[in-house]
C-alpha cells in the first residue's frame, strides 16, 4: 500500500500544449472505434446492420469528449492544473472523471439508436462499466508507461550532464573577479557586489531578491528592479544564468541537479530550497548550467 501511495505522489509532466491533448484525444477515439467494431464485445453482436456507423459515432464522440475533459478544466483550474503541483494521482484522478464523462456522452450517443432500430436499452451504470473496462485500463497503462519514460530519459540526461561537469571542473579554475553595481528601476537605489558572491535572484513582483554569499551564509537584499534587466547587465558573465521566468542562478554555486517526469531541479549546499529549471532548456542549455 505504501508503494503505491509513493507511485501516486510522483510528479507527473502535465503537457498544457492543445495540440498534445487532440493528439491524445484521437488516439482514444480511434482505440475505442477500433475496438468495439472488430471484436464487438458486450451487446454490440446485435448492431451487425448499423455496426460501422454505430461504433464510428462512438469513437466520434469519444474523441470530442476527450479534448473536452483534457482542455476545458485546465482552463477553469489552472491552480489545481499547475505543472508544479501535477502527480499521478491527479492524472488518474482526471482520467476517472473524464472516462465517467465520457460514458455519459456515449450512453446518450447510442440512445439516438436504440427506438429507430428496436434495440436492447441499456442502464445508465450497465453502460458505464462498459465504458471503463474498455478505456481506464489502456489509458492507466499509458500513464504508467509514459511516466517510465519520461522519468528515465531525464535522470540519463542528468547523469550525462553530471559527467560532463565532472569533466569540466577538473580544467575549469578560472573565476570572475568583478563588482557589480545594479540600479533599481526608478534610477533612485542600487546594490553593489561581487559577481562570485551573487548566489541567485528571484523574482517577487515588482522586485527582485538577490541572495549574496558572506561568510559562509546567504544575504538577501531586495531591489526594485526586472529580472530581464539583471540578466541583460550580466549578460558577460557566462556563469550567470536565468534558468526559469522566475530565478537567475550563478552555476558556480550549482552542485546537483535532479530530473523527474516534471522537470528538473538545481541544488545547492548553500541554497535551502530546489531551483526549478525551464521546460523549454535544452541539453547545451542545462550543461551552462552545472559548467
Amino acid at each position: 500500500m505504501k508503494n503505491i501511495i509513493n507511485w501516486l505522489q510522483k510528479p507527473y509532466y502535465f503537457n498544457p500544449k492543445p495540440a498534445y491533448k487532440l493528439k491524445v484525444s484521437i488516439y482514444h477515439g480511434l482505440f475505442i472505434f477500433l475496438f468495439l467494431y472488430i471484436f464487438r464485445p458486450f451487446y454490440l453482436h446485435e448492431f451487425d446492420e448499423i455496426i460501422l456507423p454505430y461504433t464510428l459515432g462512438i469513437g466520434i464522440t469519444a474523441f470530442v469528449a476527450t479534448f473536452l475533459i483534457l482542455y476545458i478544466p485546465a482552463l477553469i483550474f489552472k491552480d489545481y492544473f499547475s505543472e508544479d503541483k501535477w502527480t499521478i494521482g491527479r492524472n488518474l484522478l482526471l482520467m476517472f472523471v473524464g472516462v465517467t464523462f465520457i460514458g455519459v456522452a456515449l450512453w446518450y450517443f447510442g440512445e439516438i439508436y436504440k427506438e429507430p432500430y428496436n434495440l436492447r436499452k441499456i442502464n445508465l451504470l450497465q453502460f458505464l462499466s462498459y465504458t471503463f473496462l474498455v478505456s481506464l485500463i489502456p489509458l492507466t497503462f499509458f500513464v504508467f508507461i509514459n511516466e517510465k519514460n519520461i522519468r528515465l530519459k531525464r535522470e540519463q540526461k542528468v547523469k550525462d550532464i553530471k559527467e560532463i561537469k565532472r569533466v569540466q571542473e577538473i580544467n575549469n579554475t578560472k573565476k570572475l573577479d568583478k563588482e557589480i553595481s545594479i540600479t533599481s528601476d526608478n534610477g533612485k537605489e542600487k546594490i553593489n557586489f561581487h559577481i562570485d558572491h551573487l548566489v541567485y535572484v528571484t523574482s517577487q513582483g515588482n522586485y527582485a531578491s538577490f541572495f549574496i554569499k558572506k561568510e559562509d551564509k546567504l544575504k538577501e537584499k531586495i531591489l526594485r528592479v526586472t529580472l530581464l534587466k539583471i540578466i541583460s547587465e550580466l549578460e558577460n558573465y557566462p556563469n550567470i544564468i536565468r534558468c526559469h521566468k522566475s530565478y537567475i542562478v550563478n552555476t558556480n554555486f550549482i552542485n546537483d541537479i535532479s530530473g523527474n517526469a516534471r522537470g528538473y531541479l538545481l541544488k545547492s549546499e548553500i541554497i535551502d530550497i530546489s531551483i526549478p529549471v525551464s521546460r523549454s532548456f535544452s541539453k547545451q542549455s542545462l550543461l551552462r548550467l552545472l559548467n
